[in-house]
């Protein structure tokens, strides 16, 4: 990138200073020494500098509290995506305070408090949930003609049960009008690369509950799916918090039955946990958002109370959960309708 004009002497650039700036592609200096030069370069520049240290990741800290707040607002983009927000819709996300930020990432956003009414399903899950722990809940929804995007947000914590897992939160997506559940298990990296050997017990828990529900017939037969298994491992690199990113963090998704042949592979030659190079192939954040947007992935004719006790026993188990319900009607693209009623 060009060299500012702040950091030109009679409107051409000093050499030395020029010099003194990082090149361009991955900075492989310091942040302290890049600081240090341009302070040296303009009070103009010192003012910015300080401007933006807040939202650069050393200023965050990385605590557990941070580790769950960089997944909720990880899920909450992710989950925003399939329910149809553009990326210049994300401004509250842009606006995030942490001084008003609790235990959960969500009570730092500009979002519209939910108001449930008689006749509206809105504020179910807070209501159903908000004794089991701290709850926050938040409203997004657009209609100005070329897209529509309507889904409530709603995060639980339990903090005398969330620091300390292996798992930092269980994110669950949900889509009103066809019943559709998937649910991401946010996971951070083994000593492997992939897994801690102890995370596999509470994990294969969560998907006998999952797989224990009774689910309904298929609506119609021209509803039908790549994977109908809900649950989806979402493990991150090691990349600090930052309120900055409006964008989901890197990270590899992997289903879950994937993940399972590869660990049952390892204990049959004897290892703990998978090697690092176990899993090949991952779905991107934006794939995934696209197909369970688009009705391929999913466990279809979830009724919503039973979505609810998965949630409270992820919030008594993990201690933080976060579910985005989407009453968007958009078409799928599989096939599926949402005209067909139950």
């Amino acid at each position: 990138m060009p060299v500012s004009r702040l950091w030109c002497s009679g409107g051409k650039t000093d050499e030395a200073l020029s010099k003194s700036l990082p090149e361009s592609g991955p900075v492989t200096v310091g942040a302290d020494i890049v600081f240090a030069n341009l302070q040296r370069i303009s009070p103009d520049v010192e003012a910015e500098v300080q401007r933006l240290v807040p939202l650069l990741d050393d200023g965050e800290g990385w605590g557990e509290a941070e580790l769950r707040w960089r997944d909720e607002r990880d899920a909450l983009l992710l989950f925003a995506k399939i329910a149809g927000v553009a990326a210049k819709d994300f401004t509250r996300v842009h606006a995030w305070d942490r001084t008003a930020v609790g235990t959960s990432f969500i009570s730092g956003l500009n979002g519209t408090a939910v108001q449930p009414t008689l006749d509206d399903k809105r504020g179910r899950v807070a209501e159903r949930l908000s004794g089991i722990g701290d709850t926050a809940v938040k409203e997004f929804a657009s209609r100005d003609g070329r897209r529509s995007y309507d889904f409530e947000a709603t995060s639980i914590i339990d903090p005398q049960a969330a620091d300390g897992a292996e798992a930092s939160l269980d994110a669950y997506y949900y889509h009103d009008g066809t019943q559709t559940l998937v649910l991401l298990r946010y996971l951070r990296p083994g000593p492997s690369g992939l897994l801690w050997p102890e995370a596999w017990h509470s994990l294969s828990e969560l998907h006998g509950r999952i797989h224990s529900l009774e689910q309904g017939a298929r609506r119609s037969t021209d509803d039908y799916g790549l994977l109908e298994d809900p649950l989806f491992l979402r493990v991150h690199e090691q990349v600090p918090f930052t309120p900055a990113l409006h964008r989901t963090s890197s990270g590899a998704i992997y289903p879950y039955g994937q993940v399972a042949a590869a660990i049952s592979a390892a204990a049959k030659t004897g290892l703990a946990s998978p090697p690092a190079d176990a899993l090949t192939r991952h779905l991107v954040p934006t794939d995934f958002a696209r197909l369970v947007r688009d009705g391929w992935f999913g466990a279809r004719d979830v009724p919503l109370k039973v979505a609810l006790g998965l949630v409270k026993a992820t919030v008594e188990t993990v201690g933080a959960a976060l579910v985005v319900v989407d009453f968007s009607d958009r078409a799928r693209g599989n096939g599926s309708g949402l005209g067909i009623q139950a």
